[in-house]
């Protein structure tokens, strides 16, 4: 038996979806992943909610969250271009952010397996869904949440 026939082991690495932030942040928006100090900044505004699925070897879900003002910092650093920006375009942004993160991820944990990323879905959540929630780390100075749930 081949060994790409063999089902890939469920990824176990905890480190690895905060290095996918790292990177993506890093290489794709000029942005540098902060650690979360004890006092967070206040999130303001409306937030948005961006959500990939994958299948493959292995199946599940990415989700980043994020303030709307955040990922319009994103996309003036992605394009190069200066708000403002249509909501349809920040909408676009946040999805492919948690594209790009889910992506990197996948590659770090199961470099030799091919994965399906469905086209992200980004909704408006409030703050008060996430505002008990210690985020992933700060960009900008911006709280970011990323989670993941992975099934066999």
């Amino acid at each position: 038996m081949s060994s790409t026939n063999l089902p890939t082991p469920l990824p176990t690495d905890p480190n690895a979806l905060d290095r996918a932030l790292a990177m993506v942040a890093e290489e794709s928006f000029f942005t540098m992943v902060d650690p979360v100090m004890s006092h967070l900044p206040a999130v303001e505004g409306s937030m948005l909610s961006a959500r990939v699925t994958f299948t493959g070897s292995f199946s599940g879900a990415l989700t980043c969250r994020m303030s709307r003002s955040l990922a319009e910092e994103l996309i003036a650093a992605f394009t190069g271009e200066e708000a403002p920006f249509d909501a349809t375009a920040v909408d676009d942004l946040a999805g492919e952010f948690a594209n790009m993160v889910c992506g990197r991820w996948l590659t770090d944990v199961a470099p030799s397996s091919l994965f399906r990323l469905e086209h992200p879905v980004v909704a408006s959540v409030s703050a008060r869904e996430i505002e008990s929630s210690v985020p992933t780390g700060l960009l900008n100075g911006q709280p970011i949440w990323v989670a993941l749930s992975v099934e066999g």
